[in-house]
């Protein structure tokens, strides 16, 4: 299947559902783009460690005209070892039309580094 053909069809899905589930996009890629109907709720699914102090965190505000954070959880498999990673689930409601910019940053809250990964989606409501 071409990229043209996924990215098409991946936004057709986004578009049919009122809510979705998306994972991070690679490290250097472009943004994962999103579109969403007003009022819709997704959420974006990024593999996370707590264990070792890193969690994720908006590294910019949201434009909340276009879109809200509803909330975060972390969830880890059952009989998952100790120390064993999970991922944090975001959950956002586009609230207006318009475009917005989910940035998230992955780090340690404590230390003055920068980011050791970074997550951009572009979101399109509609």
């Amino acid at each position: 299947m071409s990229g043209v053909r996924a990215a098409l069809l991946a936004a057709a899905l986004v578009l049919a559902l009122p809510a979705c589930s998306l994972r991070a996009s690679s490290p250097g890629a472009p943004p994962a783009e999103i579109v969403a109907a007003p009022g819709a709720t997704f959420t974006v699914v990024l593999d996370a460690n707590h264990a070792t102090g890193f969690a994720w965190e908006l590294a910019k505000p949201l434009d909340t005209d276009v879109l809200t954070h509803v909330g975060t959880s972390y969830e880890q498999g059952t009989g998952a070892a100790l120390g064993a990673g999970g991922r944090e689930v975001w959950t956002f409601a586009a609230v207006a039309p318009g475009w917005a910019k989910i940035e998230l940053a992955y780090r340690r809250p404590w230390e003055d580094m920068a980011p050791a990964r970074l997550a951009v989606y572009s979101v399109d409501v509609e």
